[in-house]
């Protein structure tokens, strides 16, 4: 089995939050920061493997600073976990006051994305932690990953109540 560290699938996003960029609270729009989330988790994953995947969901999205007009945006991914066909990106966004320079945790999400069914041959590799912070993330993987599979085996009962 192959084995990659962490850090070599790591992909940083960097821009300016401007004014076209807000919502109604002055505050970056959710939309804006799902978009950065979905390409930076996907760049990661790409980094992992270069095969066709797809984004399958989004688990723990918390919103915990609001990011304004006066920052800087910083958006770091790095995959945290992988099984059958699953690749878990952790992704966590930071802002800067760019006149006080005072950094905050403004975001983190987990994403899982698969790779499609027509490369189900191909074994993800090994991914290998290194610094602590992640460990401590690849050390919830497995536990997220079984809260995942049970919550998409109940999937289909709720689809059923679900008018189309």
């Amino acid at each position: 089995m192959n084995k990659i560290t962490c850090s070599a699938t790591k992909t940083i996003f960097e821009e300016i939050i401007f004014n076209n960029e807000l919502n109604e609270k002055k505050t970056l729009f959710g939309g804006r920061t799902l978009e950065i989330l979905d390409k930076n988790a996907g760049l990661a994953a790409y980094k992992l493997v270069n095969i066709p995947i797809a984004t399958a969901g989004y688990d723990n999205l918390y919103f915990l600073k609001p990011m304004k007009v006066g920052q800087s945006l910083k958006a770091f991914s790095f995959v945290t976990g992988t099984k059958g066909r699953s690749i878990e990106v952790f992704t966590k966004f930071i802002t800067e006051d760019l006149q006080t320079k005072e950094k905050e945790l403004a975001f983190t999400s987990f994403c899982t994305l698969v790779t499609l069914p027509g490369d189900s041959d191909f074994e993800l590799p090994e991914v290998i932690a290194e610094t602590e912070e992640e460990k401590a993330l690849m050390a919830g993987f497995e536990q997220r990953y079984l809260s995942r599979k049970e919550e998409r085996s109940k999937l289909p009962e709720f689809l059923k109540n679900i008018d189309i």
